[in-house]
């Protein structure tokens, strides 16, 4: 990502040539799974600030699409998404326009927070057991503005939020009072431009992630989490591109868990003919505890007891390693047809410590032991090692961004097998 100010916002990388600044979450998905590195709209979710380099477009999605699809039938994919940001320019001479931004996005779940709600918890009755209910609101809203310099400030608000209902399965929302789940989170971040070759990003965000078995206040608990990230873009004229260190942290509380992140990275991107290459390495260090927590490592679902006693039984789980991405895309054929690629691996050392007595349930670790660990080989995830996709760019307004289903050669074509694609996304520019 490389946000270079307004003068610069343009000239980035992507669909044409070395492009456009307007891409997707299926481009990102499809060509090394990892922002840190490149410049893409996804950014806006690290850092607020960089929405004032995307003025008067909009964006939508049908959602992931990485369910199992049984031979000759179809589903509808989840989570679809859509919204858009505008500007109103400040003073028509300035170059770049100072100008203020604002945006919204509709649909979007925040994996980086949402992950931390369990599949379902148990009140103070053991028999009082509910299935935590989907969030309802899930909206991003943006404000910005940018000087006439080029620099460029930003906030965030996240708001996904369900109080007091659930939703059946013909789509019907009935009266649940047990039915509670909450995550909000407050980002503020700069864009700083440090003469024509450097540019400097820094955000930090605030976050609660609550769930029932009743309604909470929002100071009630006190498990707040925070986030901070930051990253440099240094251009390199010899490459034709640009070196870029990158660091990240956080410290993420929810009900009977925490887990804190430190992670920090080098990379570099380069313009190539009629495309765009990028590479990163980063460190990761990471730390995951959990009391009372239950996991099905079958079916991947959770469950939260909340029945403490005085003295909690911590598990922890601790990972240090490494990972290397990359990603690539060309034009081919025509101007308006791109191809990409790319891949991520992880390689981490980790190590369980269970207390004694914890010993035979299920939490973060099935008994106390080190082992190596990856992100996953070939689920069709956003996360695991392997992506595929193609774009299309119409007239440098309309963008659509596809992921390729990673098995999609290798089925039999005439049971109807299985799905094509499993994102879609769609970027207008106005």
């Amino acid at each position: 990502m490389n946000f270079r100010s307004a003068v610069v916002a343009g000239v980035v990388f992507g669909v044409i040539g070395v492009g456009s600044a307007f891409a997707t979450f299926a481009r990102v998905e499809s060509m090394g799974k990892n922002t840190t590195y490149i410049m893409d709209d996804v950014s806006i979710f690290d850092n607020p600030a960089n929405i004032n380099f995307y003025p008067n477009y909009l964006i939508g999605e049908f959602g992931n699409y990485t369910d199992d699809v049984p031979a000759g039938t179809n589903q509808d994919p989840k989570t679809p998404t859509f919204g858009g940001i505008f500007a109103v320019p400040l003073r028509s001479s300035s170059s770049p326009d100072a100008r203020i931004s604002i945006g919204g996005l509709f649909g979007r779940l925040d994996t980086e927070l949402t992950k931390y709600l369990p599949t379902r918890f148990v009140g103070d009755n053991v028999r009082d057991t509910t299935d935590l209910p989907n969030t309802v609101t899930n909206f991003d809203g943006f404000l910005g503005g940018t000087f006439s310099n080029g620099n460029a400030i930003g906030l965030h608000i996240y708001i996904a939020h369900q109080d007091g209902g659930y939703e059946t399965p013909s789509g019907v929302y009935q009266v649940d009072k047990d039915a509670y789940a909450s995550v909000v989170r407050a980002d503020g971040g700069i864009n700083w431009q440090f003469r024509n070759s450097i540019d400097l990003e820094a955000s930090f965000g605030l976050a609660r992630i609550q769930y029932g078995p009743e309604h909470k206040g929002f100071f009630e608990d006190g498990d707040f989490s925070y986030i901070g990230k930051a990253r440099a873009f240094f251009t390199l004229e010899a490459i034709d591109g640009e070196l870029v260190p990158a660091a990240s942290g956080s410290f993420i509380q929810a009900p009977g868990i925490e887990n804190v992140h430190a992670q920090a990275g080098l990379g570099i991107n380069v313009a190539l003919d009629r495309g765009f290459f990028w590479l990163g390495a980063d460190f990761i260090w990471n730390q995951l505890k959990a009391h009372d927590w239950e996991f099905n490592y079958t079916t991947n679902e959770s469950t939260y007891n909340s029945q403490n006693s005085d003295e909690l039984m911590w598990d922890k789980r601790k990972e240090i390693g490494g990972q290397i991405s990359f990603g690539i895309e060309r034009n081919i054929w025509f101007d308006w047809f791109v191809i990409r690629v790319g891949g991520k691996k992880s390689i981490l050392y980790t190590s369980c410590d269970q207390d004694p007595r914890n010993v035979g349930k299920s939490g973060v670790c099935l008994e106390n032991g080190n082992f190596f660990s990856t992100n996953p080989l070939a689920d069709g995830s956003s996360d695991d090692h392997v992506g595929f996709g193609f774009g299309i760019n119409i007239e440098e307004k309309l963008k659509i961004d596809v992921t390729v289903a990673e098995d999609l050669l290798y089925r039999n074509p005439f049971q109807g097998e299985g799905r094509l694609f499993s994102r879609i996304s769609a970027s207008y520019s106005f």
